[in-house]
């Protein structure tokens, strides 16, 4: 069994289209949706498509949490605003059952400017390169590796980079088709240049030794 499982906080916009997405996928496997306490109708929704748990508010604590709740072996991770290509289940299985111990998907953003070409090409470099894994790739890992890693950091921000590191020091990891497809929200709302450019900039001081307490306090006041 695969447990998939999605962090939410006021996410009704978009939740229903990406839970709805995930259906045809889900036969035989178990969704959990983890909510920070949202206030708009996003739990109703998630009601609808899988099981719902509460959790502290903040990306690591939902995301574990889940973890914690899951029954599957598999564990998928990912974002409100996201949808998996038909088999990508099936891809996921063969690629661990393959001697791999985790990795993400290749990424579309649902938009038609080229510069989301470009998005799209560095964030496939950067996991398949670096091997680090950013949720709105969603990140894929066997539940037992999951807990000798200990789970995501409970950190502020960037919680995805620190698991990626301790991923792939337990062995080889890989970006995988079929294409995880990303909502244009975040760039549609603030610009494509300008949100690009926020999230390189916090990674860029996150690999110099930022603090994660002052990057999340940038974070907010930029986004």
């Amino acid at each position: 069994m695969i447990s998939v499982i999605i962090p939410v906080l006021n996410e009704a916009k978009l939740l229903e289209n990406t839970l709805a997405q995930l259906q045809s996928e889900l036969e035989g496997h178990e969704l959990i949706v983890v909510d920070g306490g949202s206030t708009d109708n996003t739990l109703s929704i998630a009601k609808k498509y899988g099981r719902v748990i509460s959790s502290e508010r903040g990306r690591a604590k939902q995301l574990n949490a889940g973890a914690a709740s899951a029954n599957g072996n598999i564990l998928i991770f990912l974002h409100a605003d996201i949808w998996l290509e038909k088999g990508a289940f099936e891809a996921v299985e063969s690629t661990l059952a393959s001697g791999f111990v985790g990795g993400g998907f290749l990424q579309k953003i649902d938009g038609k400017s080229y510069l989301y070409r470009v998005i799209e090409i560095t964030a496939d470099m950067r996991g398949k390169y670096l091997k680090v894994f950013y949720g709105d790739s969603g990140i894929f890992v066997r539940r037992t590796d999951f807990q000798r890693i200990g789970g995501f950091p409970d950190v502020p921000i960037m919680e995805e980079i620190g698991f990626s590191k301790e991923l792939r020091r337990l062995g080889k990891t890989k970006m995988i088709m079929p294409h995880i497809h990303i909502s244009a929200r975040r760039w549609e709302r603030n610009g494509i240049v300008r949100t690009t450019a926020k999230n390189w900039l916090i990674t860029f001081l996150y690999f110099i030794g930022f603090s994660l307490d002052r990057l999340a306090k940038l974070y907010r006041n930029i986004r």
